[in-house]
């Protein structure tokens, strides 16, 4: 019998990027990484891991670390998308609150319990296995809200699709458990369809 015993990772764990390969994660959470070009935040789940800036510095001595995304899935297709702006559409001048999660070696598409209002949209159960959550703003811009701020506490990528009337437009972010959030270009997800923009180039 092996005298080793097994330890549980920190809910948050702190690394010195001394070269630019770093050890594998362990972290229950995430990482803090100290780097020359500042402090990065490394994060991992099924489907997801990133290295996102969490403090831009310089720290002389230490190796460059670059921001990393990493989908492991394919991209949500086309017509997912094309869906979601549909039934936005047909709630407005209300929100609406889309779940993706991989199954079954494709992406699903499911509108959880809900309550709706014409500013906001809160969902009745916890999304702690989504990937991907996505709310509607109607006429309003494709901007995320101090209330969304609040409410998206999670490790996922965050959406919210605004002027779906005129102009539709997606803008994505990396929320890490409230350390972060880091806007990303929606074509890093999606393939979009030509009638729905992306916020972030």
């Amino acid at each position: 019998m092996s005298n080793q015993t097994l330890t549980t990772p920190p809910l948050a764990n702190y690394l010195i990027a001394q070269n630019p390969t770093l050890p594998p994660f362990n972290a229950l959470m995430y990482e803090f990484i100290m780097a020359g070009n500042g402090v990065m935040l490394r994060s991992v789940r099924e489907g997801l891991n990133v290295i996102a800036p969490f403090r831009a510095c310089t720290i002389p001595g230490l190796a460059f670390v670059p921001p990393q995304f990493h989908l492991q899935y394919p991209k949500v297709p086309q017509t997912l998308l094309q869906e979601i702006l549909r039934l936005s559409q047909n709630v407005a001048p209300q929100e609406i609150l889309f779940h993706l999660s991989w199954q079954d070696f494709h992406w699903q598409l499911t509108v959880p319990l809900q309550t709706r209002d014409f500013l906001s949209v809160t969902r009745w159960e916890s999304s702690s296995n989504i990937l991907i959550e996505i709310h509607s703003h109607h006429v309003m811009e494709a901007s995320f809200s101090q209330i969304d701020n609040e409410e998206e506490s999670g490790f996922k990528i965050y959406g919210v699709l605004g002027t779906i009337f005129t102009q539709p437009t997606l803008r994505l972010r990396i929320g890490v458990y409230h350390q972060l959030f880091w806007e990303i270009p929606s074509h890093w997800v999606f393939n979009l369809p030509p009638q729905i923009s992306d916020a972030v180039f």
